[in-house]
């Protein structure tokens, strides 16, 4: 474990500092067997070795470490853990994870798990029955992680709490579909407030894991948290789909309007993704639909 991880401290030193910076110190034997206590069973020996080096990451504002996923710190760890077994035991395991899936990392919904049994790494999918194998073992998802530094085949962004996003051909091509001018040309997305008021100032937004930063003239003027969304709509304005993020009465602001043609949509629909119960389907048909419906509530 010392080995790889050594490599890849080594690649974030000069391509991804913040992440470096945003490791706890090691956790110490006795807190690691307090965990091994509380879930009954031993960890993985090479997770179990990882967190003599790192106790996972700082969970304020942190860039994220690998795949949009942040690791988490051990008490965390055991708070997730006794969150996925209340859910299994309301829904079962056919309809969330095995028991023995000791959750690690996060990005917002869904959680990188290693299995007790095996070692092997997979991911929980909130509110789906389709989770997914990751790695064979918890080293092996890191040698993913050194594999895309050395190679450089990765975006990272620390504001956007990613981490390092790794490349590939099959990745989020949603943008290339054909649905009311997705795309997603990078940088903030631009949205005017008013088209036919050329001294308005046109409001930008910065997705990031966790938030929508709103910014008029460079400059932020306000922000919405993942959890405070409580529905999404669907309308047309201007032949173009319209999506509406409504936040809790008394918020500044109460809806967030955000035009599908923003140069950044991929980040959008990165961002609302993260939503508990989130139907990517449902929103594509109605955004596809959009100027024939009028307005659909996708979620909330």
């Amino acid at each position: 474990m010392k080995q790889i991880w050594s490599k890849i401290e080594a690649e974030l030193a000069t391509k991804a500092k913040p992440i470096l910076e945003s490791m706890n110190p090691p956790a110490d034997e006795a807190e690691i067997e307090g965990l091994e206590e509380h879930i009954g069973q031993e960890l993985p020996p090479d997770f179990r070795d990882f967190l003599l080096i790192h106790n996972g990451q700082e969970q304020e504002s942190n860039p994220g470490f690998f795949d949009m996923f942040s690791l988490l710190p051990l008490e965390q760890i055991q708070e997730s853990w006794d969150e996925l077994e209340e859910i299994r035991d309301d829904v079962g395991e056919d309809a969330s994870c095995p028991a023995d899936w000791l959750p690690i990392a996060e990005d917002g919904s869904d959680m990188i798990c290693v299995e007790l049994e095996t070692g092997a790494v997979s991911k929980y999918v909130a509110d789906d029955d389709q989770n997914e194998d990751v790695a064979d073992s918890f080293e092996s998802w890191l040698a993913d992680m050194l594999a895309a530094l050395k190679n450089n085949e990765f975006a990272f962004d620390p504001e956007s709490g990613f981490g390092i996003e790794p490349k590939s051909s099959d990745a989020d091509e949603v943008g290339d579909e054909d649905e009311g001018g997705l795309g997603d040309d990078g940088g903030d997305g631009v949205i005017d407030s008013d088209d036919d008021d050329e001294d308005e100032s046109a409001a930008t937004f910065k997705f990031t894991a966790k938030t929508i930063e709103i910014f008029e003239d460079d400059e932020k003027v306000g922000s919405a948290a993942l959890s405070d969304i409580v529905r999404v709509r669907v309308s047309s304005y201007a032949g173009e789909p319209l999506v509406s993020l409504n936040l809790p009465d008394g918020s500044e602001p109460e809806e967030i309007e955000l035009s599908t043609n923003i140069a950044n949509s991929a980040d959008l629909f990165k961002f609302l993704g993260r939503l508990k119960g989130w139907d990517e389907d449902a929103f594509k048909e109605a955004l596809n639909n959009a100027d024939e419906e009028g307005e659909t509530v996708v979620w909330g």
